[in-house]
């Protein structure tokens, strides 16, 4: 027996199918439904991945900290020796000459303002070389397609290129170790070189450097090995060092 509605309450509409037509087993969407929003299980979430970490920082404290490193190294082998030998340094010394290049090796200077005060940190802390009468610190190539190099060096009469040289990879071991230090080519400049490979943050860094009378540098790579520059290291200092 069906009785009539209570008078003023609203009839309501029977009760609606579930899942609703259309759909298939417990509410999954059949073909022709609009597809469901992200975030529902099987679908990536609305957040874009992680970007890599900037390896700009490394390579920016890694200028520096070398750049530090000549400077102790210079100061740990000051020598008391007589005078003639003075005599002798300073004479070869003033053959030599240290100028910062527009390109290096075929890479322009880096022209971004994150490298810019490093570059000025660099060259102020050479400054500081015992004896030190010209010097620079720049940074060449793209950080973009990871093909970077930095160099620096200072004109200065040494005393024992050796010396020097030796004492300026052990202090920079201190914070990075060096493998496969050995002798590297000085091709016509002379004195004492050296290369290795050494890395930081997961940067490979290729590192070559010299010293000689009247000049001690260091020529780096990023994203290399030894083995990948040791051949080119001789024409990129002659870029940067000249004997009259």
């Amino acid at each position: 027996m069906t009785y009539p509605p209570h008078p003023g309450q609203p009839e309501y509409p029977p009760t609606q199918q579930y899942p609703p037509a259309g759909y298939g087993p417990y509410g999954a969407p059949q073909p022709g439904f609009g597809p469901p929003q992200p975030g529902y299980p099987g679908f990536p979430p609305p957040f874009p991945p992680p970007k890599p970490k900037s390896r700009t920082v490394p390579i920016v404290l890694l200028s520096v900290a070398i750049a530090l490193v000549l400077c102790v190294g210079g100061a740990a082998t000051i020598l008391l020796i007589g005078k003639n030998a003075v005599d002798d340094a300073e004479a070869a010394a003033a053959r030599i000459a240290i100028t910062q290049p527009q390109t290096l090796g075929g890479l322009p200077l880096v022209d971004d303002p994150r490298f810019a005060a490093i570059t000025e940190q660099m060259e102020s802390s050479l400054a500081a070389y015992p004896g030190a009468s010209s010097s620079f610190g720049a940074i060449y190539g793209s950080p973009a397609e990871q093909n970077m190099v930095a160099a620096l060096a200072t004109k200065a009469t040494i005393s024992d290129p050796e010396k020097e040289l030796t004492e300026s990879f052990r202090v920079f071991g201190q914070s990075a170790e060096v493998s496969g230090l050995s002798d590297a080519s000085t091709g016509e400049l002379g004195g004492v070189a050296r290369c290795g490979t050494s890395s930081t943050s997961g940067v490979d860094l290729a590192i070559c450097g010299w010293a000689d009378e009247g000049s001690v540098g260091m020529i780096m790579w990023f994203f290399k090995t030894a083995g990948d520059v040791r051949a080119d290291f001789p024409a990129l200092r002659a870029e940067i060092e000249t004997k009259s």
